[in-house]
């Protein structure tokens, strides 16, 4: 019986073929590996823990006293007011009454008394501040929304980018892996005569560069983690490992338009909202400057006690009364009330600009989607024509037909068309996060 002849270049084909099976299956497998998070715990961490969420919240209590603040200005104010005066002269500190009743001299006396204050028209600037800080509080909601939209879309974005980062790793591992072996196979193919050294220096070349591009994808790696540790409201350390994380980069369906898109953005978005808040708050502000032209009315009540220390003296008084004042000229306040017409169109021009913007927004959101999308599907016929390039290569150099230079030519194009297929998945996901960014429901990420 005949024995079949050892071949060495077999030997490398097969171990080729066997590191692009593992590539293929780590990159496209189904199956991944359970972590400890997912997005939606990502997410949920970052929005109780983060500290500019926290922030948003308490500028929203802030709110919510100036409002109770404004609104204690419609009750009664009452105040208690007490003096003490030493003079090196005598003054007469209770006047006289009456041609009989003279005045009382001292040079040492003191007053207390209580005084009771109700407003009763001060040319609406009263209402109109309970009306102004109850739609200053609703543009602190929105605000704090808009934290949490901004720390929202940055985590998804984030953890998306380290799944892609991982998923170049594995392949990039592998090829490292695999072209490290084939050093050595070529150098054995060498030492005996059967290739030339130039070969031997196309694959350390190749080695080196898949060698470079792991060592950036790591440092990738190491950012992108600390980036999503910050997001999620903890202090990120050099040392710190890459999160361990149980979701992997899928194509989810999109069924959103433009139209619906610009529509949810009107009643959702938490810019817009604040900007027409915006326009109300400005106007109220007009209002309450213009009623500082109008008359205002306050009534008053008081009791008072008086004390002289030498001679000694008491007596005590009430007194009940109204207070008005009509303003007749002030140019500095009619300036004021120029400033605020001023500011209330600046604000419908905001929210036009905003309307505008938002239109812009959801269109290229929903054009990258499709893009993004058209994409994988490109992505994915490449990734498969590559690996049957590649494999038609390794069989080529196994028989003595091809090159070694077309070897490493297939392999390098099977990492990239990898490469750009992950790419393509991050930015679909990138895109259907600036959609619903744009249009105000990002919640759904939290469903």
């Amino acid at each position: 019986m005949r024995k079949e002849k050892h071949s060495p270049q077999r030997d490398i084909a097969i171990l080729l073929l066997c590191i692009v099976l593992f590539t293929i299956q780590a990159l496209y497998g189904t199956a991944f590996a359970e972590g400890s998070l997912s997005l939606k715990e990502c997410l949920a961490t970052a929005m109780s823990v983060n500290p500019a969420v926290t922030e948003a919240q308490l500028g929203i209590r802030s709110a919510e006293e100036s409002v109770n603040s404004a609104q204690g200005k419609h009750w009664p104010r009452l105040t208690i007011d007490g003096s003490y005066v030493s003079r090196e002269d005598p003054l007469p500190f209770i006047p006289a009454q009456s041609a009989k009743i003279q005045p009382h001299f001292s040079n040492e006396f003191a007053q207390l008394g209580i005084t009771l204050s109700l407003p009763i028209y001060q040319g609406g600037q009263v209402s109109n501040g309970v009306s102004l800080s109850q739609i200053r509080m609703e543009i602190q909601e929105q605000t704090a929304r808009q934290t949490r939209y901004e720390i929202m879309a940055n985590t998804i974005n984030t953890y998306n980018k380290i799944l892609q980062l991982e998923r170049l790793r594995e392949a990039s591992l592998a090829s490292v892996n695999a072209l490290d072996e084939q050093v050595k196979n070529t150098r054995l193919l060498l030492d005996v005569g059967r290739i030339a050294r130039v070969d031997l220096l196309k694959v350390e070349v190749q080695v080196a560069n898949e060698k470079q591009r792991l060592i950036a994808i790591d440092e990738g790696l190491r950012t992108a983690s600390a980036t999503l540790i910050y997001l999620m409201g903890k202090s990120p350390q050099n040392n710190e490992a890459v999160p361990q994380l149980c979701d992997h980069l899928a194509v989810p369906t999109f069924d959103g338009d433009m139209t619906r898109g610009i529509s949810m953005a009107h009643q959702r978005r938490p810019e817009y909202l604040a900007a027409r808040k915006g326009v109300q708050e400005a106007e109220f502000s007009r209002k309450i400057t213009a009623g500082k032209l109008l008359p205002s009315i306050n009534a008053y009540a008081g009791y008072i006690d008086q004390f002289s220390v030498n001679p000694w003296y008491r007596e005590d008084n009430w007194q009940t009364g109204l207070m008005l004042s009509i303003p007749l000229f002030d140019r500095s306040l009619r300036a004021d009330v120029s400033r605020e017409r001023i500011q209330v169109e600046r604000a419908r021009q905001r929210l036009v600009a905003l309307e505008n913007q938002i239109s812009l927004e959801v269109g290229n959101s929903v054009s990258a989607i499709e893009e993004s999308r058209n994409r994988v599907t490109a992505a994915e016929k490449a990734v498969a024509q590559s690996d049957e390039s590649f494999r038609i290569e390794q069989q080529k150099y196994a028989s003595g037909a091809g090159a070694m230079v077309d070897l490493l030519l297939a392999q390098a194009a099977a990492i990239n068309s990898a490469a750009n297929y992950t790419q393509a998945l991050f930015d679909y996901n990138a895109a259907l996060v600036a959609y619903h960014r744009a249009t105000g429901t990002l919640e759904d990420y939290l469903k």
